[in-house]
């Protein structure tokens, strides 16, 4: 059983939950700039940049702490998903639970091929 951990771009931190609860020698990360995401919501392009920036320095930060990262920039988020979790066989998906309710549907709504489990 291979348990995986899905990172957003609101939870840029190493204590956070679905992070805390895998180990890093044995749980892959994926972090995924999805361009739709970024196009849905009115988003200011400089926020984006930045938000895009802060992801791709919290994968360097994980890597040189030990964890195994894929990052990813795609159109959306369930290509780039589906793939991971069938590259690395994830059983288990661990998401923190998003902090805006639209986002928190958009996981819900995702086809995956494993179990969800959202952590507070």
């Amino acid at each position: 059983m291979t348990i995986g951990v899905w990172v957003l771009g609101d939870q840029l931190w190493a204590g956070q939950s679905a992070l805390a609860s895998c180990q890093a020698s044995k749980s892959p990360v994926i972090l995924i700039e999805s361009l739709h995401q970024g196009q849905a919501l009115p988003y200011h392009l400089q926020k984006l940049v930045l938000v895009w920036s802060a992801m791709r320095h919290f994968a360097q930060d994980l890597r040189a702490t030990g964890w195994n990262v894929t990052y990813k920039q795609s159109v959306d988020f369930n290509t780039p998903l589906v793939a991971w979790i069938k590259h690395h066989k994830i059983s288990e998906l661990r998401v923190m639970t998003p902090t805006d309710r639209p986002f928190m549907h958009l996981i819900q709504r995702l086809a995956l091929p494993c179990k969800n489990h959202l952590h507070a």
